[in-house]
């Protein structure tokens, strides 16, 4: 049985509007396990992404992923060095984007919700309903989940040494 969990909303979120355009700061976690890697889907259809949300001002982003994994699952995660910083530029709903990822492995617990071929968790953030699942950590999976960011797909099934920064202008 999958577990519905209510997530509560931040206002001290790192992010700002600036006319039409947005910032913000972002903490994602690259969960491993058995060759598949957790993505998040948003029911509502705005694609599938890694879990994790907006640091908060005062907040560290590894803290960050403590506290959106323990929200949205209940569980605590150990959160690894920093993988990817990716800063991303995008036109979502009539507003440009800006967006500065932080992308952390972390562990999870054997006890972390697991499923080989369907989705092992779900819980709300207001009335949007989120989906998770392990998925095959391959570029040919992810692309068929319509993974963000896709410079991403290719490089999940295993982390670097050191932390790479990539520049996303894709959708723009």
């Amino acid at each position: 049985m999958v577990e519905h969990r209510a997530v509560l909303r931040h206002d001290r979120m790192v992010c700002f509007d600036d006319g039409g355009d947005r910032f913000h700061l972002r903490a994602a976690a690259i969960a491993l396990r058995n060759g598949r890697v957790l993505i998040q889907n948003l029911k509502a259809g705005h694609g599938t992404f890694l879990p994790g949300g907006r640091v908060e001002q005062g907040e560290a982003s590894p803290e960050t992923l403590v506290r959106e994994i323990e929200e949205e699952f209940g569980h605590t995660v150990a959160v690894g060095p920093l993988a990817f910083v990716i800063e991303s530029f995008y036109a979502e709903k009539g507003q440009q984007f800006h967006e500065v990822g932080l992308y952390f492995g972390v562990e999870v617990g054997e006890d972390f919700p697991y499923h080989d071929t369907d989705i092992c968790h779900r819980c709300y953030e207001g009335d949007v309903e989120m989906e998770y699942r392990w998925v095959e950590a391959t570029p040919q999976s992810l692309a068929a989940h319509t993974f963000h960011p896709e410079l991403l797909r290719d490089r999940l099934g295993i982390l670097p040494r050191g932390t790479v920064h990539l520049l996303d202008r894709e959708a723009v």
